[in-house]
């Protein structure tokens, strides 16, 4: 009988496909629209804020990167390393975004 010559024969009835889930796509996408709004908000400068409060959007950008490089820092060591994406989005749009916000600010 006659070698198949090293190949490999997989069942053609069992086809595995390696596809990311519809929920990181959905997630990845309310990131980035957050992200990119943000960012374009903050682009539309100088923002008039108040000295005592400021303008209310500091502390949640701030908590959204502190949290965001929390995130990253406890998913590094998971096995699952598609749930890096999510923060990475965030903190690479929100910090461009704050820091541009606040330099904007009068």
């Amino acid at each position: 009988m006659a070698k198949p010559f090293g190949l490999v024969l997989r069942d053609m009835g069992k086809q595995v496909e390696n596809r990311i889930e519809t929920k990181y796509w959905v997630t990845w996408g309310i990131s980035l629209i957050i992200g990119l709004w943000m960012l374009i908000t903050s682009l539309g400068g100088p923002h008039l804020c108040s000295p005592v409060i400021g303008c209310g959007v500091e502390v949640p950008m701030g908590i959204a990167i502190i949290a965001s490089v929390i995130l990253l820092l406890i998913r590094l060591t998971k096995k699952n390393k598609l749930k890096l994406i999510t923060p990475l989005i965030l903190l690479v749009t929100l910090t461009p975004s704050l820091s541009i916000f606040l330099i904007n600010t009068v």
